[in-house]
């Protein structure tokens, strides 16, 4: 048997091995993990299969949840796209209406008659 009575770590251990220490190590598997009771031995591959199955499955759901969530991610990105765009598109419009309302004679006459109320404010806010 190896040294901390648990099984064999190293292979080349047990290739250099007597028969009766191999005999010894089987024992012990067999013992621990009870090899000997086909019963037994059926009910945890039944078991193993099921938590196989179960594994897979959730394997799936969380593929299928990752998918769907990078269709999302890129709907998100797109509508983004879509909204930047659309939000430039209407600031280059009100910019464009203010330089219109900035070239017309109405609002260059106001500030030419408004002048001079500008200059006394900013020497009452000066003084």
């Amino acid at each position: 048997m190896s040294e901390s009575g648990s099984h064999a770590t190293n292979q080349a251990d047990l290739r250099d091995a007597s028969r009766e220490r191999l005999l010894a190590e089987i024992g012990v598997l067999q013992h621990r993990f009870s090899l000997t009771d086909s019963a037994q031995l059926q009910t945890q591959i039944d078991v193993l299969r099921r938590e196989l199955a179960d594994s897979e499955m959730r394997v799936l759901q969380a593929r299928d949840y990752a998918r769907g969530c990078a269709a999302e991610l890129g709907e998100a990105q797109a509508n983004f796209v879509l909204h930047q765009q659309l939000a430039d598109r209407q600031v280059r419009q009100a910019r464009k209406k203010a330089r219109d309302i900035y070239a017309t004679r109405t609002w260059k006459m106001g500030r030419l008659v408004m002048l001079p109320a500008r200059i006394a404010r900013r020497i009452l806010k000066a003084g």
